[in-house]
């Protein structure tokens, strides 16, 4: 009487219980497995293979009003697949959607989730962090579990497995799996060591598996050693970072000794837009990391071209866009590296011109180890003149140093919600003041982005569309204009003033330098890429 009176309850899912069955993480793609918990969700136990069904031990799951294929139903986990036709409508978008669960014993009460295009990657222990499922694949065509004792060296190729990259440009049915190697319509992102520059051989459908995902690639020469090297993929936004065994010679791997560096800016921001919503005021800030791991280090800076030259399809990122506040009630997954932490240099104090500030370390998040400062500060705290940054004794960063903040600019050429960028005109800034030692950066973003740079005493800046073909009569219909990116009804531009050349200084508690920065940012959401 007992058991069946259990049977008798209808599914209860779990607060933040839908997340991507590779990472544990929230939010899920359209098309990627998924998991759910909860409690009365399944009579009992039961998985199925490709193709999967919509319905399994008598248990239904649907989104938005779409059955979803089922991988694996119990009471307490139920995993499927994402039906396709749930779109997050854009990379860099969250949304909601339902779902609900259905057994004999009746549904739930539409339970909301997020969805977004974060991948995950599968891990050795099916815990979503640490070591990937991923394989070894050496010149000779020899292949491999890749772990500790079986690292691959720099110039080897790596398989990894993951769900929610994409779709195929010949995306098969929900619940079936490809026949054969198909290639995903838009190649995603791979940070390897926290470094990008690694292009995918293969990015895809992994073959007969519905819902997964498979990524080839080299590792670069000179990639790092050790048993812990971080690999994430990135699909709009990045998944939780796995960990890749590399040692040049292969076979047992050995972690090189922990180094590490500091990055602290003053920074202002304006932000205009998008189309519906008030613009945010304007926002001063702090802002101060000290990673330490092995063999660390410092980023590459970034490639300084000078316009009428741009960097075109660019991966910088571009804000998530929130619909609901879905992405902050459950947000994405971290996973801990092994020897990965972010010193602390104690609470910082602050001394500029108009006054003082404090800000404290804060801890990352309860996985990864560290501190790291982020703090907003008084309405227009940022402004030209000479600032003390100072830490207190004792601190494993021992900090006392100043830093001279620059001018800003004044825009002359300003865009509203909604305006339209055309692809086949010029787009040009333009403005006044800034400080001879100081840089203009210009960024346009869809899905990728262009950038280019200009003195600031220059005033203005220009970046020109390529064009190709002939014109067709007046109305020059066989010319095709691009500014090298995706047109878009989401796009945005952001104007950066910074110094050319950022000050560096040496601290004790830091191996490598510590660059010091200010910046003016003034940005405008809710645009459109137009023809």
């Amino acid at each position: 009487m007992c058991a069946a009176g259990a049977f008798a309850q209808a599914p209860q899912i779990t607060a933040g219980g839908v997340v991507n069955a590779a990472s544990w993480s929230s939010p899920v793609s359209p098309g990627a497995l998924a998991a759910v918990f909860g409690t009365n969700l399944a009579a009992s136990t039961a998985s199925a293979a490709p193709p999967y069904p919509t319905q399994l031990g008598g248990t239904t799951v649907t989104i938005n009003g779409v059955a979803a294929p089922l991988v694996f139903v119990s009471p307490g986990q139920i995993n499927f697949q994402m039906p396709q036709s749930v779109t997050d409508t854009a990379w860099f978008t969250i949304v909601s959607a339902q779902i609900v669960v259905t057994t004999t014993a009746g549904s739930n009460t539409p339970v909301t989730f997020a969805v977004g295009s974060m991948p995950g990657i599968f891990t050795a222990d099916r815990s979503g962090c640490g070591q990937a499922a991923a394989l070894n694949i050496q010149a000779d065509g020899s292949v491999s579990v890749n772990s500790a004792s079986n690292s691959a060296a720099p110039g080897d190729y790596i398989a990894l497995y993951g769900t929610g990259l994409g779709f195929a440009a010949q995306q098969p049915p929900d619940g079936m799996g490809a026949t054969g190697p198909a290639n995903l319509s838009q190649m995603p992102g791979l940070l390897l060591n926290e470094t990008t520059g690694v292009t995918p051989v293969y990015a895809g459908l992994a073959p007969m598996l519905a819902g997964v995902d498979q990524i080839n690639f080299q590792i670069p020469a000179g990639t790092r050693n050790g048993c812990a090297v971080p690999v994430s993929a990135s699909a709009g936004l990045a998944s939780p970072q796995v960990t890749l065994a590399i040692q040049s010679g292969r076979g047992q791997c050995v972690d090189p000794p922990i180094q590490s560096y500091g990055q602290i800016t003053l920074s202002h921001i304006t932000v205009t837009g998008p189309a519906g919503t008030a613009s945010a005021p304007a926002q001063d800030s702090f802002s101060a990391i000290f990673p330490a791991a092995p063999g660390l280090q410092p980023p590459t800076p970034e490639q300084v071209v000078f316009a009428p030259v741009y960097v075109a399809n660019s991966s910088a990122v571009m804000p998530v866009l929130i619909n609901g506040n879905v992405f902050l009630n459950n947000a994405p997954r971290d996973c801990a590296v092994p020897g990965y932490t972010h010193l602390s240099a104690g609470a910082i104090q602050i001394q500029g011109p108009g006054g003082a500030a404090a800000v404290n370390p804060v801890s990352i998040n309860s996985t990864i180890e560290g501190v790291a400062y982020a703090q907003t500060l008084a309405s227009g705290f940022v402004e030209p003149g000479k600032f003390t940054i100072a830490g207190p004794l004792g601190a494993a960063v021992s900090l006392n140093t100043t830093l001279q903040v620059g001018s800003p600019i004044q825009l002359q050429t300003t865009f509203a919600p909604g305006a339209t960028i055309s692809s086949s005109q010029p787009l040009t800034i333009q403005w006044t003041g800034g400080d001879a030692s100081s840089l203009v950066r210009l960024q346009l973003c869809t899905t990728t982005c262009d950038y280019t740079y200009a003195h600031a005493t220059d005033g203005s800046i220009t970046i020109s569309p390529f064009c190709t073909g002939h014109s067709v009569g007046s109305g020059g219909n066989g010319v095709v204009c691009s500014f090298g990116i995706p047109q878009s009804s989401n796009a945005q531009i952001s104007i950066q003033v910074a110094p050319a050349n950022p000050q560096v200084i040496s601290a004790p508690g830091i191996t490598g330098p510590v660059q010091l920065n200010w910046s003016y940012t003034y940005t405008f959401l809710g645009l459109a890429l137009g023809p």
